[in-house]
């Protein structure tokens, strides 16, 4: 369903708590004003942002880390500014589904997907039992074996399968608690040493595939069993298992994804999934599939897709989640063949002296085709409490082009003071 303003006005949300910070922040507070939403913003009392200079209110919850992760005093503030709803963004509190239990006891709407499925989704096991046999479409099917560390008879199988292996939380997501072994001597010690300390449960054994392409594909429903596939995104480029190069993909040109994404689809539809989700897979050399995890939140990447799309995913999961059913909230700008994010990361600690583009205020404001996620400016020191993000650019453009176009863009940035991984993109071949 298309998106009317007039049709949403009696039932839209008129105060959101924001419960995240920085450029996340920034973004959620953006797509609140857009339909006229005051916003409040939860901070920590040592964390002062931009985001603190656009939200409506702020109501500090407590120190450092734990002020977004405190969820009674998170709640106590959405209670005491007469907040309706709660709007996680991407990390911390956003694929909690106790957290999300809670809000909804309190009669709060959590933007997001329901409890149940977030509760699905945070066992990283239990969904690759849903969603693994869409995997293994290619040349190497039935190679990726999952072994659950709770079974002993599951961890004989090891004799079988050739190393190097991938030991996982089975709670974690984002690259979290990952850790490669390439000796049985090595896992094996491990495995004692979680089974010493009775967490042994909490793992599960993958095979370890390398030089493998990080495909995802971006889903949204109305908790009632509509579903939209809206792209797939290349998030190929990482280091430290943590993602800073992402762009759009054609599907017309792979057959194997429209297989893959059509089955997802399906699935998804039968669990009636809520708002917004990210099903994530690993592609080997020869075409093989491997599924890694959904992700029930907001992607830090999610801007490509909305350059592509012209959806605004944000403010559909706002007006889908007030209004009960589907709602598309579309972008005024134009639609793009392909689109690019670079995120600007901080590499080690210290204080910003400068930041920007030559001859432009920072962060500048966003046009067709270009946008810019930031809250940090000069002054601003980076503790190395938080991520490094410093802030997130997104360019849209013709395709086979944006690659280029970026470096062209960022020639024209400029930051002073830390240390950062802008040269990471000049030096990236692999285009």
């Amino acid at each position: 369903m298309q998106y009317d303003a007039a049709h949403l006005h009696d039932v839209m949300y008129r105060k959101i708590l924001i419960a995240n910070r920085a450029d996340c922040a920034v973004r959620l507070i953006r797509a609140c004003r857009r339909d006229g939403i005051k916003t409040v913003l939860v901070s920590a009392r040592d964390d002062v942002t931009a985001a603190h200079e656009i939200a409506d209110d702020v109501v500090f919850t407590g120190m450092s880390r734990d002020a977004y992760e405190a969820q009674d005093n998170i709640l106590e503030a959405a209670r005491y500014t007469a907040c309706e709803a709660i709007l996680p963004g991407w990390g911390f509190l956003s694929e909690d589904y106790a957290f999300a239990r809670r809000c909804r006891l309190m009669g709060l709407h959590f933007i997001g997907p329901t409890t149940s499925q977030l509760q699905i989704f945070g066992d990283k096991l239990r969904t690759i039992n849903l969603f693994g046999q869409f995997s293994e479409c290619g040349d190497t099917a039935g190679t990726h074996t999952v072994i659950d560390c709770r079974r002993p008879e599951e961890l004989a199988r090891l004799a079988g399968m050739n190393p190097p292996w991938m030991l996982k939380n089975r709670f974690s997501g984002g690259g979290r608690n990952i850790s490669r072994f390439d000796t049985i001597d090595a896992l094996n010690a491990r495995l004692e040493e979680l089974r010493q300390s009775r967490e042994l449960w909490q793992y599960y054994i993958e095979r370890a595939v390398s030089n493998a392409r990080h495909i995802e594909f971006q889903f949204f429903g109305d908790g009632c069993g509509n579903v939209e596939f809206l792209g797939a995104r290349d998030c190929t480029p990482q280091k430290y298992h943590q993602k800073w190069l992402e762009t759009t993909c054609d599907l017309s040109a792979h057959p194997d994804w429209m297989w893959l994404t059509e089955r997802t689809h399906q699935k998804l539809s039968e669990l009636k999934l809520k708002t917004w989700c990210t099903v994530e897979f690993l592609m080997e050399e020869d075409g093989a599939f491997h599924f890694l995890e959904v992700n029930p939140r907001l992607q830090v990447e999610h801007g490509i897709t909305e350059m592509t799309s012209g959806i605004d995913l944000v403010r559909s999961a706002i007006a889908t989640s007030c209004a009960g059913q589907m709602e598309i909230v579309h972008h005024d700008a134009q639609r793009f063949e392909e689109a690019v994010e670079f995120r600007l990361m901080a590499r080690g600690t210290g204080v910003i002296r400068e930041v920007g583009f030559v001859g432009q205020t920072w962060p500048p404001v966003d046009v067709p085709g270009r946008r810019v996620e930031s809250a940090v400016k000069a002054g601003d020191n980076v503790s190395g409490v938080y991520d490094g993000m410093i802030a997130r650019f997104i360019l849209g453009g013709q395709k086979n082009k944006t690659h280029d176009n970026i470096r062209d863009w960022l020639d024209t940035f400029a930051i002073d003071g830390i240390e950062h991984n802008i040269n990471d993109l000049k030096q990236y071949k692999d285009v």
